[in-house]
């Protein structure tokens, strides 16, 4: 991948997930990062899955490149049966009888993985990668805290050794799990409260920037005309994405899908996606009933407590777009 000496130092923390995938791939293809390793997941499927869909991407792109397997469950979310408040879109088909869902099980249309997860479980190796580092890591979190917040509860003094973290979640006007919660947020409310008040420099990029984070059916077939594995691919996931948004949740751009968790990575690259963010203090619920996992953005001038987060709240679609693609085209293959 060339010279690393001036690259940043990232690790991906993943529950993948079609928009995870972009975002893995794009961070790979952007050749801007030393990619540490890529952490997995449950969230968007169980962890079996999110780690499989997670080898396939890695094993194309750059097989070098460490993944390793970590938390199957929340804290503590599941142990009390009365938090689940999703409100679970019923199952819809379309006329071929073909499910609709944000998510494909698995990556089918990628060739087998290449690679083997770690033997090493993500937690133990977040503590040791991140303590032993030379040089001080950034993390990308896009999907439950899970794993980074068990990190810290392991070893707090990590933190030090940490540049920014870039989290998508939560929801300062948008939800998308329950009436109050975004899905990351949702599944892991416990973690994502540990990791927001952690000390560390936080970008937080909600729904608000990432619904206009979006592909839409004219970017589906500019990417099916390169006839790349890569443009393929990414062209039938947001076909699907598109499919579900238009069914459950439609977006400012019709026939559109958010691809979330790629913002992240734009954002490392070049943070004139975003056009306005603020420093607030953002907590999450974690008692339970409807608000479960509500993300509290203290928007008040007033406000005491420290503001630890960074909060991404517009974007720049055309500029999304066209970054995504630039990316995605580079692996003319």
């Amino acid at each position: 991948m060339g010279d690393t000496m001036n690259k940043r130092k990232i690790i991906l923390d993943v529950d993948t997930g079609t928009d995870d995938a972009i975002a893995l791939m794009a961070a790979i293809l952007s050749d801007a990062f030393e990619i540490v390793g890529v952490t997995t997941v449950a969230g968007n499927l169980p962890l079996p899955q999110t780690t499989a869909n997670t080898l396939r991407v890695v094993s194309l792109l750059a097989p070098h490149i460490p993944v390793i397997r970590g938390c199957a469950q929340p804290l503590v979310r599941d142990l009390d049966p009365r938090r689940k408040f999703c409100d679970n879109e019923e199952t819809v088909v379309d006329e071929t009888g073909h499910r609709i869902a944000f998510h494909v099980e698995e990556f089918a249309s990628l060739p087998p993985a290449t690679l083997q997860p770690s033997g090493q479980n993500a937690v133990c190796w977040l503590v040791e990668t991140i303590k032993n580092s030379p040089e001080k890591i950034t993390l990308i979190l896009v999907g439950p805290q899970t794993n980074f917040a068990t990190a810290l509860r392991a070893d707090e003094s990590i933190v030090t050794n940490i540049e920014q973290i870039v989290i998508m979640g939560g929801g300062f006007d948008e939800r998308n799990s329950s009436s109050s919660a975004e899905f990351n947020f949702f599944m892991d409310p416990e973690a994502a409260q540990i990791v927001l008040n952690c000390g560390a420099d936080i970008t937080l990029i909600p729904l608000d920037a990432t619904h206009h984070a979006v592909l839409s059916m004219e970017d589906v077939q500019e990417m099916r005309s390169w006839n790349t594995v890569v443009g393929n691919f990414v062209a039938d996931i947001t076909e699907e994405r598109i499919k579900a948004y238009n069914t459950f949740q439609p977006l400012f751009k019709p026939d559109s899908a958010s691809m979330h968790d790629a913002l992240c990575v734009l954002y490392l690259l070049n943070p004139a996606v975003i056009t306005k963010s603020e420093l607030f203090r953002v907590d999450v619920v974690t008692g339970g009933g409807v608000c479960d996992g509500q993300s509290i953005i203290d928007a008040r001038p007033t406000a005491k407590k420290r503001k630890n987060c960074l909060v991404c709240l517009r974007t720049d679609d055309e500029l999304f777009s066209r970054m995504l693609l630039d990316l995605l085209r580079r692996a003319n293959f």
